[in-house]
C-alpha cells in the first residue's frame, strides 16, 4: 500500500464523514466510522471513484473490510489503466 494513495483515500473518507485524518488508520473499518453504513459506503465509494477518475467493480466493493483493503483494490484497479 503507497502513503500516497492512503492519504488520498484517508483525506477523502475524513472529509465525508466529517472526521479527523488521525482517526482513520490502514486498518479502520465502518463500524469505527460514525455514520458508516451501507449507504454511506456506496455514496463514499462514487466519491472516491469521482474523484480519482477511477471505477470500481461493486463485486469487489462490497467484500471491503478496512481502509487498507479500499487503497489495495483502488491500487489494483489503478495499476491496470
Amino acid at each position: 500500500m503507497s502513503l500516497e494513495t492512503f492519504l488520498k483515500v484517508r483525506s477523502i473518507i475524513a472529509n465525508y464523514f466529517l472526521t479527523s485524518p488521525q482517526d482513520i488508520m490502514p486498518e479502520t473499518s465502518a463500524v469505527d466510522i460514525d455514520g458508516w453504513d451501507s449507504v454511506s459506503h456506496t455514496m463514499l465509494i462514487l466519491e472516491i471513484e469521482e474523484r480519482l477518475g477511477i471505477l470500481l467493480p461493486q463485486e469487489d466493493v462490497g467484500s471491503l473490510e478496512t481502509v487498507a483493503d479500499l487503497v489495495a483494490l483502488i491500487e489494483r484497479r489503478t495499476q491496470e489503466k
